[in-house]
């Protein structure tokens, strides 16, 4: 016993005990070094299970990721629309008449056909079709019971045409009215504005279109260069500003640019629009289990508990999230 306290007195004091046979380091090891708690297994599954989703999603996300959603075009022709969607800022009011806008650019070719066959055949019976889709219009039906309507008449004047070339004119009139009603609906409606205001010559609609293809060429980005080409021709937009009915005080300059820019943006981007918003419904399902697995994360301190090795596993996706997360998690509010 004098020989184990002898040796004890010989150590440095910081490593003789304080109390019992342990030395104040003994004591601090103990405390720095004490055992974690474990994670309750439970969660460690739900890891697991929310980790294997991620793990799901990544592949569709890449699958559908292209360098083309960095283009800054791109990227405000998204903006863009949102911007008519919500009718946010410059952009109220404008969404209905944007849709009219477009459908009149898109369906150009159809207004064109039925103008032709309107003025190459004068016969009592064809202006009969004519003057009955006028009344038909004016009834604002819905696609199907416009189209059923219009075959009917179709079948009741067709026996008193007699030449052929006359029946074929009825039908390739009839066939060019219902592929204008099931393309859109507001084609209908855009069809009767023209009637309505007396303005037989479509034309419009391909000059316009036109400057749309001649935008398509140009840097969309520059709205100034837009607004020159809207002032350079007024007269049209007055135009087709009254047939869509388009409000006075929507009905400046920076309007009709606004729905020019959106129009040409629509048809450069419209097909890759569509892979983007699928990338962003596979992201904002992906963002859903990325915030779980975040939080399941953060909630265990590794001060305090035994992290498993998968806790510390790179996240997968994560990084398409960083590259869209400001377009994921934008919110839009209408005013």
């Amino acid at each position: 016993m004098a020989d184990k306290t002898s040796n004890s007195n010989l150590q440095p004091w910081w490593n003789r005990p304080l109390w019992g046979d342990k030395s104040m380091l003994e004591k601090l090891e103990s405390i720095i070094h004490k055992p974690h708690d474990s994670i309750p297994e439970e969660v460690i599954e739900h890891h697991q299970r929310v980790f294997g989703e991620l793990k799901i999603l990544t592949p569709i996300a890449k699958a559908l990721d292209s360098n083309e959603f960095n283009n800054p075009e791109f990227l405000e022709f998204v903006h863009i629309s949102k911007l008519f969607a919500y009718e946010i800022g410059e952009y109220k009011g404008l969404k209905n008449y944007i849709a009219l806008f477009r459908v009149a650019v898109e369906a150009r070719n159809s207004f064109l056909k039925i103008e032709q066959i309107e003025l190459s055949y004068r016969s009592s019976k064809q202006q009969e079709m004519y003057r009955f889709l006028l009344g038909l219009l004016e009834q604002q039906l819905n696609r199907e019971e416009f189209i059923k309507k219009l075959e009917q008449k179709q079948q009741e004047i067709l026996p008193e045409i007699h030449s052929e070339e006359g029946k074929d004119a009825i039908n390739v009139y009839t066939e060019t009215l219902k592929k204008l009603a099931r393309q859109d609906e507001l084609g209908i409606k855009l069809m009767y504005l023209f009637k309505k205001y007396q303005l037989e010559n479509f034309s419009l609609l391909r000059i316009i279109s036109e400057i749309v293809q001649y935008l398509l060429e140009r840097n969309l980005l520059d709205f100034n260069d837009i607004k020159i080409l809207v002032r350079a021709n007024q007269d049209l937009f007055d135009q087709l500003g009254k047939v869509i009915e388009l409000p006075i005080d929507k009905t400046r300059e920076e309007d009709y640019a606004r729905m020019l820019q959106y129009i040409a943006m629509k048809q450069k981007y419209q097909d890759i629009y569509i892979q983007f918003l699928r990338l962003l419904e596979v992201m904002t399902s992906w963002s859903h289990f990325y915030l779980i697995l975040k939080e399941i994360r953060e909630h265990y301190d590794p001060d305090e508990f035994e992290i498993p090795e998968e806790f510390n596993t790179p996240i997968p996706g994560i990084e398409i999230y960083n590259k869209y997360q400001s377009v994921i998690t934008k919110k839009y509010k209408s005013t």
